[in-house]
């Protein structure tokens, strides 16, 4: 008994000296009352804490900063435990009073844990900087919340950002983009991060993009959500302003996104694989324009307003043990609309409220099998020439 409790005695004094090994910012002169500007005491905290080679602490507190603060090698941390996805505040909140760079830029080895970021708008932008830039490898993002930027977390696209790894991450009412992540050489990582757009700021449907993902070497999503932007998941091998251009290749694991205009979108030429997840959408829930090699298994996609796959350009898609719903009787359209590349449909429950599957002339090959297809009309209609 006697050696058990010094064990517990001795892990909790390690466990104290763990969480005082830092730089505290109000150590260095930082208020936190959200009136004072505290951007020199975190910038010389920052630099106490490249010095010291410890992280900057940052207490609960609202901290207005007017100048981008810049960690390479060197972590900002909150309180350990810090609720982030809720609508309360229980983490310090960085005001950023610029509109001229980042409030937070990572560069190679920096980390921003257990802090939140909440931007104050005189009016409604039409532009704006991103909460958090990331221009260097191996940089940490952890339960933070972000709230209205115009951009959340970018990468720089110009500069490797590989084995980027963000984590538990709120992102509420981005004006732009949620996430762009572009130029991992190799294996970021994406986990439990939500993109939400219901409010106080209206959008419109067509504008935002949760995800945005360019060039991308082994990117792995897991248990990311989008709700109410234009586009849940955007793959495009040319993102404007980034120098940085190619596909993605990736994985999808438990993703979903609700109430989008688009649920997946791809432009261009990637490889994806996605497994399980729901994508319930106003129009399209899978869009495939581009020589993509698209694998879905196990997921549901639904649209009210258009089909709920449509493929325009392919090398290959296929799509397996899939719900493919399209219910709305007041809009008329199938809930599979093939006009180009090559297709596999196998497995999978198609229902709609019109035509089951359209197959275009311009298809180049398509293999159903084992599809159960419910539709008042015909179940499926090919366009096709048929050779003589």
């Amino acid at each position: 008994m006697g050696r058990n409790l010094a064990t517990i005695v001795s892990l909790l004094c390690l466990t104290a000296g763990l969480a005082t090994a830092a730089v505290n910012v109000r150590d260095h002169g930082a208020v936190g009352d959200g009136k004072a500007d505290d951007t020199e005491p975190f910038r010389a905290a920052i630099q106490a804490s490249a010095a010291a080679r410890e992280p900057v602490y940052v207490p609960r507190g609202v901290y207005r900063v007017g100048a981008t603060l810049v960690l390479e090698n060197t972590a900002m941390v909150g309180p350990e435990g810090g609720a982030w996805p809720a609508d309360i505040d229980a983490l310090p909140a960085l005001v950023p009073t610029h509109r001229d760079g980042p409030c937070v830029e990572l560069r190679a080895g920096g980390s921003l844990r257990g802090i939140s970021i909440r931007y104050e708008w005189d009016k409604e932008p039409q532009s704006g900087p991103a909460a958090v830039l990331v221009s260097g490898i191996g940089a940490w993002i952890s339960g933070v919340k972000i709230q209205y930027p115009w951009d959340g977390i970018m990468t720089d696209g110009v500069h490797n950002v590989g084995r980027l790894n963000i984590a538990d991450v709120f992102i509420v009412s981005p004006r732009n983009v949620g996430v762009r992540v572009t130029g991992t050489w190799d294996v970021p990582a994406l986990r439990n991060i939500e993109v939400w757009n219901a409010g106080p700021v209206p959008r419109p449907l067509e504008r935002g993009v949760g995800f945005d993902l360019g060039k991308n070497d082994l990117i792995r999503l897991t248990d990311c959500f989008a709700f109410a932007m234009g586009t849940g998941f955007l793959l495009r091998d040319r993102i404007p302003g980034c120098s940085i251009k190619g596909g993605t290749w990736g994985l999808m694991t438990g993703c979903a996104t609700d109430y989008c205009g688009v649920g997946i979108r791809v432009q261009g030429e990637h490889t994806l694989s996605v497994a399980g997840g729901t994508f319930w959408e106003h129009q399209q829930s899978l869009i495939v324009d581009g020589p993509a090699r698209i694998r879905l298994a196990g997921a549901e996609l639904k649209s009210n307003g258009a089909p709920a796959v449509e493929v325009r350009n392919s090398d290959h898609v296929i799509i397996t043990g899939c719900s493919l719903l399209r219910p709305m009787r007041e809009y008329r359209a199938p809930a599979v609309l093939l006009t180009g590349g090559r297709i596999v449909l196998q497995g999978n429950v198609i229902q709609s409220t019109d035509r089951g599957v359209v197959i275009g002339p311009k298809v180049r090959s398509y293999t159903g099998s084992g599809n159960m297809i419910d539709s008042p009309k015909a179940p499926m209609t090919d366009g096709r020439r048929r050779p003589r």
